[in-house]
């Protein structure tokens, strides 16, 4: 008699050992049992953090001690400055260019005058060589408003005999003073400036209801020019604006 085989037979044993090879081909890469030395994770874990939390403002003796920590870079008598900034001297005369650049209609900073004319807020260089061109080709508009202001006790940069006077009002913990330090005055000082067409004074107007360190800082800057460090401090403190408040 000769044998055959059921094919319904040979079907169902062909699925059942396909089943059992494909559930070890499982197991064996990722499932339950592992043959071999169990893999080491290369993954550190992942520790929850805080994530968009403010910067806590710093105190003033914290800003304070920022102040001095520049004097200290500088090279100055940290002594002598230290004693300065902590008398409070010097705040008598911050406070007379507040009282002068409200006096001329400064509201906010920074605020700067041309030879009298008034331009507010950290505007492109483009503007200020426009007006600063006009004054120095004597062709401004006949319509041109000016306000008389005082140059302040601060030294002066550039020179003294220029044609046009630039002075800017400006509080050194201010976001946009810091802007208008870092990619406007640059250019003022190479291109008019540093050339003797125009000499720059600046003056504090230190906002401080919404910027507690202002005022400390330009007294510190005045405390340096004792040293004859005024201008060096005054970029120093813009530079490291982020970092003291």
């Amino acid at each position: 008699m000769e044998n055959t085989i059921n094919p319904l037979k040979s079907v169902a044993s062909a699925i059942f050992l396909g089943c059992v090879i494909l559930s070890i081909a499982i197991l064996m890469h990722g499932g339950i049992i592992k043959l071999g030395k169990p893999a080491t994770s290369t993954t550190p874990a992942v520790t929850p953090t805080a994530v968009g939390q403010p910067q806590q403002p710093k105190t003033e003796i914290q800003i304070v001690e920022g102040l001095k920590g520049l004097a200290s870079n500088l090279g100055l008598d940290t002594n002598k400055f230290n004693s300065c900034l902590d008398s409070a001297e010097k705040s008598s005369l911050v406070k007379a260019d507040l009282d002068d650049g409200t006096k001329a209609g400064v509201n906010g900073t920074p605020a700067f005058f041309i030879n009298g004319r008034l331009i507010s807020g950290a505007v492109p260089f483009e503007q200020f060589k426009s007006v600063i061109d006009e004054e120095l080709n004597g062709n401004a508009p006949s319509t041109t408003q000016r306000v008389t202001v005082g140059n302040g006790d601060l030294p002066v940069q550039g020179n003294q005999s220029a044609k046009v006077t630039l002075i800017e009002f400006s509080d050194y913990q201010c976001p946009f003073c810091g802007r208008h330090f870092t990619q406007t005055e640059g250019q003022l000082k190479k291109e008019y400036i540093d050339t003797g067409k125009v000499k720059f004074y600046y003056r504090d107007f230190p906002l401080s209801q919404i910027h507690p360190g202002a005022q400390k800082a330009a007294e510190a800057a005045r405390c340096a020019g004792d040293q004859s460090k005024y201008w060096e401090y005054h970029d120093l403190v813009f530079t490291n604006q982020q970092n003291i408040f």
